[in-house]
């Protein structure tokens, strides 16, 4: 069972204060350990991390392993140079971003959706290829654009298909990796964000989990104040710069605040509901390509049982059906096929990850902002 995060980052900087009063003192040894247990305690955090600030908490905590090697080789310094020092150690997460790639997934990757994408398209894709059409047409660009949908309907797959349109560098976070339980924390880690992504000629933010990092105010303090810098940073580079695109995913668009929905923010929001019978059969032809099957292989019939299913169920059931005649083939030296059995099998104690409530819950939604968006244009 993984330990709470909030706990483990107790538990590192307590095993960081004492590695350096312990080195203060000259007390070598008991330094090292502590600064060894600091970095396992690190690495712990960095399993429950994702994207680049996993990649930079794990640099962190071999960093930790260095530090303990060498410290008895280094000259004890100052006690003003060491807090230098600890502030730095206390930032380093905030080059996360600098390791930011173009994604190899296209817009053909993508089962469906094709409403999706023509909207994508028109919004975030052809501004940034055709900015002098744009203008000739006096069509507005800037504005963020919001995905929701229940979990594993393809929201990554469409923000790094989006990257790979224009050829972006891709700043790929959660919510939850940015918030900090530490005072000022979280503000720090939003605007190191936008401004590493400022750097480049082209770039796309893609926060998943955008309820976690902007909930509605008023409940909690540390909440507004992530809240406000976050609208900050994206009215500082709303219209100002073009190649800077800003793209949200959630499984709870009802938690967002709401301030973050309004026009030059996210002024455009995109259901991503659970594949149709066309993408459920992309999909599934997809990830049994190359994979031995019987002769009468009938994946139309898998395409109808799994309605109500969303592409990481697909994937999931389909990996699980090659289990059976995998280890067959291993213990026979044969190859086994794999056939609709195998598929039944799975199909009998796999259901659905997403519940009937969780469908109407999308819907209402969906009802409440279509007749919001109605009433506007009235106006």
């Amino acid at each position: 069972m993984e330990e709470n995060i909030n706990v483990l980052s107790d538990t590192f900087e307590l095993y960081m204060k004492k590695g350096r009063e312990a080195k203060e003192k000259g007390n070598i040894a008991l330094a090292k350990r502590n600064f060894l247990l600091a970095s396992e305690t690190m690495m712990k955090i960095a399993k429950q991390s994702q994207g680049k600030l996993k990649e930079a908490r794990m640099e962190r905590a071999r960093r930790l392993i260095e530090l303990s090697d060498n410290i008895n080789k280094r000259p004890q310094v100052s006690s003003v140079k060491k807090d230098n020092n600890s502030n730095t150690e206390e930032d380093e997460d905030l080059k996360k971003w600098e390791s930011a790639k173009i994604p190899d997934i296209k817009f053909s990757d993508v089962a469906g959706l094709e409403d999706v994408k023509k909207a994508i398209t028109i919004k975030m894709i052809n501004p940034v290829k055709y900015p002098e059409k744009y203008k000739l047409y006096g069509k507005k660009t800037g504005g963020g654009v919001l995905l929701y949908g229940p979990p594993g309907t393809g929201k990554t797959m469409i923000a790094k298909a989006i990257a790979n349109e224009v050829g972006a560098k891709f700043y790929a976070v959660k919510g939850s990796d940015i918030v900090s339980k530490w005072v000022g924390d979280s503000e720090k880690n939003i605007n190191s964000l936008f401004q590493a992504a400022n750097k480049q000629d082209r770039a796309i933010i893609f926060i998943d989990e955008m309820d976690s990092l902007i909930g509605r105010r008023g409940v909690d303090t540390h909440n507004d104040k992530r809240v406000n810098e976050f609208l900050q940073q994206i009215d500082g580079f709303a219209g100002k710069n073009p190649n800077l695109l800003l793209l949200g995913a959630t499984n709870r668009p009802w938690d967002i605040d709401s301030a973050a929905m309004r026009s030059g923010r996210f002024s455009q929001k995109i259901y991503l509901p659970l594949p149709d019978a066309d993408a459920r059969r992309f999909m599934l032809e997809k990830n049994m390509k190359g994979v031995p099957v019987v002769k009468d292989f009938n994946i139309e019939k898998i395409v109808k049982q799994t309605e109500g299913y969303s592409g990481a169920d697909i994937e999931e059931l389909c990996d699980r059906a090659k289990d059976e005649p995998l280890l067959q083939s291993i213990a026979t030296d044969k190859i086994v096929l794999v056939s609709n059995d195998d598929f039944d099998r799975v199909l009998k104690i796999f259901p659905p990850s997403v519940t009937q409530k969780e469908i109407q819950a999308f819907e209402n939604y969906n009802a409440e902002l279509g007749s919001m968006i109605k009433n506007k244009n009235k106006k």
